[in-house]
């Protein structure tokens, strides 16, 4: 038995055996903590005291059934959830006052019945029927009346919060095929022409961009259904981006990119560093300008990882100070999910330089991490 299925699961067979447990544990509780003050041992044996107890206690234990399944299954969808509080409170009065009946019909009929019968006599008198009565049908109910409804409350928060989770991650690899698609239509349409012109003057040159390209597309097609990818992966498709940019806008722009540390074994969430790079690049040059730059630093510490981008860009350029606002809203909500307190931005606008830094912190990542629930 696995102890999730046991409390959140919602098949009948889990149910059951939920209920059975509660259940079980409360009459045990109750049966001992309650009647064993209300029973002697002295007027009979132990096993007839005993049977005497559990019939006793499951006598009131009806009660405590009714009120219960009527408030976590009644009142409490069909009102309190809904607000109709003036609704619940009458419907929970018409069941408490049910209960108070059953209890007192118990201590005045039943529990006479079961005590001549077994030939004991009853220790309760006019003065304490009432109030014991009370006792073990009111309040008792009230107790396991809040511990069903709390375990309920919590049950139905912990589902919410998992079909919140499942949702936000239904809607991150929604964004995560649409990162797929980013790629300008000019960018590729720019590399094709650019792989068109250099196999006329330098096959050579554009198999190698064309391979490049093919390799590029391949990856974020194919390879980033994974939850984690390598970061060597990763960074190789960060390389092949910005060598096809630079054959795009040939002389117009210098570029560099360094990558320091050990990679090996490490794993990353597909596409997070790409669009840091594409911003940069939509910032750096324009039709204007006659030459732009940008330099791409990433180094390996331990299990962080931190890129560095420097940019120019023109003066008469405005930039978002916050990635927020600046084209990196769908990359930061992931980065918020999948490294939640473990990542990092900064970003700092000069007026004709933009740096962008990422700090990602790697410690949990593993080669054949599985998908996340």
């Amino acid at each position: 038995m696995k102890w999730h299925e046991l409390i959140f699961s919602g098949g009948q067979k889990w149910r059951y055996r939920r209920h059975t447990l509660f259940w079980l544990a409360w009459w045990i509780y109750f049966a001992t903590t309650f009647f064993y003050s209300q029973q002697g041992m002295a007027e009979a044996g132990t096993l007839h005291w005993i049977l005497v107890v559990v019939i006793k206690s499951l006598l009131v234990l009806l009660c405590h059934l009714f009120i219960v399944y009527t408030v976590i299954y009644y009142l409490l969808p069909r009102f309190f959830l809904k607000a109709k509080y003036f609704s619940f409170l009458i419907g929970l009065l018409i069941a408490v006052s049910l209960t108070i009946a059953w209890g007192y019909f118990c201590y005045t009929l039943l529990f006479a019945i079961v005590d001549k019968i077994s030939g004991l006599p009853s220790v309760l008198t006019d003065n304490i029927l009432f109030w014991n009565s009370i006792t073990a049908g009111l309040l008792n109910a009230l107790k396991v009346v809040m511990a069903a409804t709390a375990i309920k409350l919590l049950k139905n928060w912990m589902q919410k919060q998992k079909e919140k989770e499942q949702l936000e991650k239904e809607k991150l690899d929604v964004e995560l095929q649409l990162l797929k698609t980013q790629i300008h239509p000019d960018f590729l349409f720019s590399s094709l022409r650019n792989i068109r012109m250099f196999s006329q003057k330098d096959p050579t040159k554009a198999s190698e961009l064309l391979l490049t390209l093919s390799d590029l597309l391949s990856y974020m097609l194919y390879e980033c259904d994974q939850p984690r990818v390598l970061l060597e992966k990763e960074i190789k498709m960060i390389r092949d981006y910005m060598t096809l940019e630079k054959k795009r806008i040939a002389d117009r722009l210098d570029m560099d990119i360094h990558v320091r540390g050990d990679l090996s074994g490490k794993m990353i969430a597909p596409l997070l560093l790409l669009p840091f790079i594409e911003n940069s690049f939509s910032y750096c040059i324009n039709e204007k300008q006659e030459k732009g730059w940008i330099n791409v630093d990433i180094r390996i510490e331990a299990a962080e990882l931190t890129m560095k981008i420097v940019n120019g860009k023109p003066e008469d350029k405005t930039v978002p100070a916050s990635p927020l606002e600046n084209g990196l809203a769908n990359v930061h909500k992931r980065l918020d999910f999948l490294y939640n307190g473990r990542s990092e931005i900064r970003m700092n606008i000069d007026p004709d330089m933009m740096i962008t830094i990422l700090k990602i912190r790697l410690e949990d990542e593993h080669v054949h991490e599985p998908l996340i629930a």
